[in-house]
């Protein structure tokens, strides 16, 4: 598995952002790295590649990753499919940068799936450029991605009911869902669920069970925005369980059993994004790794 890209939506700096972070980067700060939007490539037997979301920087990750480049025929890639856990633009605009592509399949739920034909009309728009197909995800069945030989099993974990901003849609529905995501051949799995707004009994039983735990790590503090001016809204309205203080993800899964526990999905105003900043320092020292771009991770 590769890191593609590993900060939350705008990258690491985003470019109408003037927070302290984003204004180190730029000067190039050594403690601080650019980061692009998060995304994962992964294969189950490094010939066939799969992306995990699709966001606005997908063809600058593509470039960044030579396993995904084009070769050798003309028009021959090695990219297979994009697994969606949710229909947020950040996660799914970079399917319209895709529509060259005339092989893939698309995985995702069943609300996905209905908002990228009507609400986000992805699929009426590429209808001409391209003929992927779609693969319905649903919790209640496991799915066998990859080839007879090589198989990845993709488990789907519900995790939220908030609809993305440009719909109304019923907030009855499931709209994100995390990813346990099984090397048949190794017995192991990892867990990528890159935005947590609690920890719910179904998603700690699903944590538990992974060896390798790739969580949201989106924002520090519940009021991490709200105390720099720049939104009215705090961690949780947004969908994410903070890092740090009681109950938050440190606390909460410090004592999981996972062999590795890796924080991505990172807010352009996070203090962890700091090398050696004190949040970070806190982290490592439970067990906490901090996800980076082209960061690899074999399950």
């Amino acid at each position: 598995m590769r890191v593609l890209g590993s900060a939350a939506g705008g990258g690491f700096p985003q470019w109408n952002c003037a927070c302290e972070n984003c204004r180190e980067v730029r000067k190039e700060n050594d403690a601080f790295h650019p980061l692009l939007q998060s995304s994962l490539a992964v294969s189950a037997n490094e010939k066939d590649w799969y992306l995990i979301n699709a966001g606005p920087d997908v063809h600058q990750q593509i470039e960044s990753f030579p396993a995904l480049h084009a070769g050798p025929g003309i028009r021959e890639t090695p990219l297979a499919g994009v697994i969606l856990t949710d229909a947020e633009l950040d996660h799914t605009i970079g399917l319209l940068s895709l529509r060259e592509g005339s092989c893939l399949s698309i995985y995702g739920t069943e609300m996905v799936r209905k908002t990228l034909h009507s609400t986000f009309p992805v699929f009426p728009m590429l209808e001409n450029y391209c003929s992927w197909e779609w693969e319905s995800l649903s919790p209640e069945f496991p799915h066998r991605i990859g080839t007879a030989e090589e198989t990845m099993i993709v488990e789907t974990v519900p995790v939220s009911r908030k609809p993305p901003l440009y719909t109304k849609s019923n907030k009855d529905d499931i709209w994100e869902v995390g990813l346990i995501l099984h090397n048949e051949k190794s017995g192991k799995c990892l867990a990528y669920f890159p935005t947590l707004e609690e920890i719910t009994p179904v998603i700690e039983a699903s944590l538990k069970k992974a060896d390798i735990l790739m969580v949201d790590g989106t924002f520090w503090s519940e009021d991490e925005l709200v105390e720099m001016g720049a939104t009215m809204r705090d961690a949780r309205n947004m969908g994410h369980l903070p890092i740090g203080g009681g109950g938050g993800t440190a606390e909460k899964l410090a004592t999981f059993p996972a062999e590795r526990k890796i924080l991505i999905h990172i807010n352009n105003s996070n203090p962890i994004l700091k090398m050696g900043s004190r949040e970070r320092i806190t982290l490592e020292r439970l067990g906490f790794e901090v996800a980076f771009d082209g960061m690899e991770v074999e399950v």
